[in-house]
């Protein structure tokens, strides 16, 4: 009766332990976080921004998107004033190309696409790739429900924000909103997330909303209309080759 009592003792004592070993780890939590966002095959993707100022839609403009499964992205507009105008980033760099002019001029990822969104908001949606995520301790909630807490910390120094705080939802790992802080530490932007729907044999995450946490009463929602894998041409992704036409 002793040994039985030492033996459920025992088992008692590592259940905790058993537990946490089969947790997933923060940064395997924002991988799955990515993949409501991205895809690590080759894709192309429609998207629409609308600016919004005091709740109030405005402007619109529609983008194609190339994206490699390596991350590599190349935007064109398709509508509005900047029609043609293209957008790439790849492990090198942000570079942007207007049409009819010589060449693709080197940028950084915080120039803005258009209203609230950055180009880094479309171009770099590998976060684990150069992000490190903790989990914050303890429980939270957003918008009424149960979420966790992500910090993250850049890996890359051209990463536009050196942190991150992202939520996501308890075992799926959906992300429900993110908060993007300056090296000075403060609040620049914040994304919310919509619920993933199903597509093409996954779920996908549709809209996402970046708010302007300094000016509050400007907003601006990225739509996402359609995506289908594609073979994309590596020469796409090379900002001399810009100039010609995809």
């Amino acid at each position: 009766m002793i040994r039985i009592r030492h033996l459920a003792a025992a088992l008692v004592a590592c259940a905790p332990l058993v537990h946490a070993a089969d947790a997933p780890t923060a940064q395997t939590m924002l991988a799955r976080a990515d993949a409501y966002r991205s895809t690590a095959a080759d894709t192309q993707t429609n998207i629409r921004i609308t600016n919004e100022v005091g709740g109030q839609s405005g402007d619109a403009t529609r983008y194609l998107v190339y994206t490699r499964g390596n991350g590599d992205t190349l935007a064109l507009t398709r509508s509005g004033e900047n029609d043609g105008q293209k957008y790439l980033a790849t492990t090198r760099g942000h570079w942007f190309y207007v049409p009819n002019t010589r060449s693709a001029v080197r940028i950084n990822g915080m120039q803005r696409l258009q209203g609230e969104v950055v180009i880094s908001d479309i171009t770099r949606t590998h976060w684990a790739d150069s992000y490190h995520a903790s989990a914050a301790p303890g429980a939270t909630t957003i918008a009424g429900k149960p979420a966790t807490e992500l910090d993250l910390t850049a890996t890359d120094p051209d990463n536009v924000y050196p942190t991150i705080k992202l939520w996501v939802t308890p075992d799926t790992d959906v992300p429900v909103r993110a908060q993007f802080f300056l090296a000075s530490g403060l609040l620049f932007r914040s994304a919310d997330f919509s619920a993933p729907v199903d597509a093409n044999g996954r779920k996908v995450i549709r809209k996402i909303t970046y708010r302007n946490e300094i000016e509050k009463q400007r907003a601006s929602v990225v739509d996402i209309l359609d995506g289908q894998p594609r073979k994309i041409p590596s020469g796409w992704f090379n900002p001399d080759t810009l100039a010609d036409g995809q």
